[in-house]
């Protein structure tokens, strides 16, 4: 099997690990973002109108069953982009060198592909979320674009462009350098650089804490700056009505009008609380399956503390 393939694999699995543990946290956060209502006030609706505490699970099931095939194209496109461009170096020191570029570039890239590829996942999420649609989260994919056309699929893209693409780049450019000052993480950025991109063997519970402190901090990072564009996505993909929003600056004006410029930061907590877990599942799930991956299909010598 080729390595883009268990990166595929292996992000299809760390996604759908993230969507579990991260829903009902971006359940409340979307309320927050649609109603501007703070936290409180979010649960309550969330209980009351969703019929009891299943309310934080609405609409998990599309999410789950696509933003894993995202992840996982996301990671391959990240993993075989890196190799591409660690391939064009003629020495190991060029390699470590070019590295944090390599990962910038190759992340915003992959960054890329999850904004045209999830927008349509996002529309459908957050308009069963916030009640805006009920139904079937296939028949409301299906409906936005009988009603409003690819327009409608594709509403929020410029936000999700601010939100997703220089953004995902940080993301693992900040993952990559958490486990590169971890002296214990060194033997991993060695099989790294050998083999182009992510393949972490994790050998022991030290090791899978260390890829979860690493995880949290690149998701907390990569969202402190991201808020407002994550808000105006949230608020433009809610609405049915296209004319409401012309643009994201539109929507941006209008937002500050009615609620003031701290609507912009509506949620933040929960996003900064959800990052956490969520990013930290995910790496652990991502760079466990690509172990495994290589122990079953690969290099045989690998080994992980999970098996």
């Amino acid at each position: 099997m080729q390595l883009i393939t268990y990166d595929f694999i292996s992000g299809c699995f760390g996604g759908a690990c993230g969507v579990l543990v991260g829903h009902p946290l971006d359940t409340i956060k979307t309320w927050q973002q649609f109603s501007n209502h703070k936290i409180r006030a979010s649960v309550y609706n969330i209980i009351v109108r969703h019929n009891g505490l299943a309310g934080f699970y609405k609409g998990m099931f599309f999410p789950l069953m696509t933003s894993g095939a995202l992840n996982s194209v996301v990671f391959a496109v990240y993993g075989e982009y890196m190799r591409q461009l660690q391939s064009q170096c003629l020495t190991n020191r060029e390699r470590q060198q070019n590295w944090p570029k390599h990962v910038l570039l190759a992340g915003s890239v992959a960054g890329v592909t999850q904004v045209f590829l999830g927008c349509p996942i996002e529309v459908v999420k957050v308009r069963l979320q916030t009640l805006r649609y009920i139904g079937r989260p296939w028949r409301c994919l299906r409906d936005i674009h009988r009603i409003e056309g690819l327009s409608g699929i594709y509403r929020g893209i410029t936000p999700m462009m601010f939100r997703d693409v220089l953004p995902y780049g940080i993301y693992m450019l900040v993952y990559e350098y958490m486990l590169g000052i971890e002296e214990r993480m060194h033997r991993m950025k060695r099989d790294r650089l050998s083999s182009g991109s992510g393949g972490v063997v994790i050998g022991s519970p030290y090791d899978a804490s260390l890829i979860a402190m690493a995880g949290a901090a690149a998701g907390i990072i990569s969202w402190m700056f991201i808020v407002p564009f994550d808000v105006i996505k949230t608020v433009m993909q809610s609405e049915t009505d296209p004319t409401v929003h012309k643009n994201m600056l539109h929507c941006c004006q209008t937002l500050m009008e009615r609620h003031g410029w701290r609507s912009l930061f509506r949620g933040s907590f929960m996003v900064i609380a959800r990052a956490a877990p969520v990013n930290s599942i995910t790496f652990l799930g991502y760079e466990w399956c690509l172990g495994q991956c290589h122990k079953y299909f690969g290099n045989g010598d690998k080994r992980s503390f999970w098996s």
